[in-house]
């Protein structure tokens, strides 16, 4: 049986990082430290997110699309909405 790989692809105005783990946990992490490293270029970045389950991409998309967001926010200083439903901020 092959090993599940989960895969990150994230296109920096400085280059491509590659990112592979074989917990989808850990590449998020590995993703999150990089997306950090970038702050000023959230909006900027590309990302593509590849692993065979379905579900683990749309979770990894979303949350590194959130965290891009909060990033974003956090560096001009913006006041995040609050949830629809009232459970966030």
């Amino acid at each position: 049986m092959t090993p599940v790989r989960y895969e990150v692809i994230l296109a920096t105005r400085r280059g491509v990082r590659v990112l592979t783990a074989r917990a989808e946990r850990e590449v998020a992490l590995m993703a999150e430290s990089v997306l950090r490293r970038h702050e000023g270029e959230a909006p900027g970045i590309g990302v593509t997110v590849a692993c065979p389950d379905s579900g683990a991409r749309r979770r990894l998309a979303s949350y590194l699309a959130d965290l891009m967001s909060e990033l974003d926010r956090d560096r001009r200083g913006a006041v995040p909405i609050p949830d629809r439903r009232g459970t966030g901020p």
